[in-house]
């Protein structure tokens, strides 16, 4: 008497094998295949029209044909431009919009968890020498994200922490030469008074061309300098002042707002670990 296999010993579909066939047109494609579909019925229907009437006698017939010809095209020629062109903004923009939400995840995963780790170790260490040491290794992990995660070719992030009424950098990552400015409170020094000031009232600033015409105030570059472009932000938490956190890079416009926004972000978990207890 036949019996019927176990259920384990059944063949069973493929529940999760993907199915077979050309895989599907992407969006430009169908619509350069519509554009074509639409361009052959404008046609047919010139074409069909034209026969109807008879084929034109002499060649000032021919020319109104032609004419008219040209007059049809023309028109749909440019809304074909429109649509396609639109069509290429739209994945511009969608492209844009999916290299930002890769940015920011990994800011959040990548990046801020062991600076996070960091700030929590700054404020269990047990001596002040301690202490001082994972602030300095903070500082350049901060520098370090902030230069990685900037879009700028070659880019450089620097952090002028604030002593004594001047900033100096004592942290820094990115291109070969070694960051030199240090903003003072002196007289002649213009710049230096602008960066304290940017400091003092925990602002920012962004530069897209340290070379065009008109610039905000403070934002001339020191002579012989290497960069076009740069943000600078504030590193304070509550109303300590430490600093300034700068990234740089050679080219005009190497930077937009959602660098700024990794630049405050990593500004705000700076002065996260610097504070001083109370």
């Amino acid at each position: 008497m036949p019996t019927t296999p176990p259920l384990a010993q059944q063949p069973s579909p493929d529940v999760g094998a993907p199915a077979s066939g050309p895989p599907p047109a992407s969006p430009g494609s169908r619509l350069r295949a519509y554009i074509a579909l639409e361009a052959c019925a404008v046609a047919l229907g010139y074409l069909v029209s034209v026969l109807w009437v008879g084929l034109p006698a002499g060649p000032s017939r021919w020319v109104l044909v032609a004419g008219g010809a040209v007059a049809v095209a023309v028109p749909l020629w440019i809304k074909s431009r429109r649509e396609l062109r639109q069509e290429a903004e739209a994945r511009s923009a969608e492209a844009i919009a999916i290299e930002a939400d890769t940015k920011l995840r990994l800011v959040v995963g990548d990046v801020t968890t062991p600076i996070a780790e960091v700030v929590g170790k700054v404020h269990q260490a047990a001596t002040e020498a301690e202490r001082g040491s994972l602030r300095g290794q903070l500082g350049q992990l901060i520098v370090e994200a902030a230069a990685n995660l900037c879009d700028g070719e070659r880019a450089r992030a620097t952090f002028f922490e604030l002593h004594g009424g001047e900033m100096r950098a004592t942290a820094w990552f990115g291109r070969g030469d070694q960051p030199e400015t240090v903003f003072t409170e002196a007289p002649a020094d213009r710049r230096g008074h602008e960066a304290l000031l940017l400091v003092r009232f925990h602002d920012f600033l962004l530069v897209d061309d340290v070379r065009a015409e008109t610039l905000p105030r403070g934002a001339e570059p020191r002579p012989g300098a290497t960069y076009r472009s740069f943000i600078s932000v504030a590193v304070f938490c509550g109303e300590q002042n430490f600093g300034m956190l700068s990234v740089d890079a050679p080219e005009p416009y190497a930077f937009d707002e959602t660098d700024l926004n990794v630049m405050r972000a990593m500004a705000q978990l700076l002065g996260a670990g610097l504070v001083d207890r109370p």
